[in-house]
């Protein structure tokens, strides 16, 4: 388990980068969100280049899914992951890897 932001560069490049705990001191009051979703995504899917869809919070459920950035990098995310998105550049790809289905929570946070 891990606490990732996902963000876009000056050149529209996708990244991550893993946050410690203290930095997460500043989320850990309440704050405005809007609307959330629940993505069911069957093993072996993959889903091409895509960028976030505005701010997001991003937590898997259950299975895996392996997350690609423009610049290279990819993230395993299980069971608690957490990602802070807001890559609207080129964005990123994912792929759910082994024979379970991959259970993702999205909640779009207001700015």
């Amino acid at each position: 388990m891990g606490v990732y932001r996902q963000f876009t560069d000056e050149q529209g490049h996708s990244h991550l980068a893993e946050l410690s705990r203290e930095a997460l001191g500043k989320h850990t009051d309440w704050s405005p969100a809007g609307a959330w979703r629940l993505h069911v995504h069957p093993p072996g899917t993959f889903l091409d280049w895509h960028p976030s869809d505005g701010e997001l919070l991003i937590t898997v459920l259950s299975g895996v899914i392996e997350i690609g950035t423009s610049d290279g990098e990819t993230l395993r995310c299980g069971p608690g992951t957490l990602r802070m998105t807001s890559d609207t550049g080129k964005g990123h790809t994912g792929r759910v890897s082994g024979q379970e289905p991959c259970l993702v929570l999205m909640v779009k946070v207001n700015a």
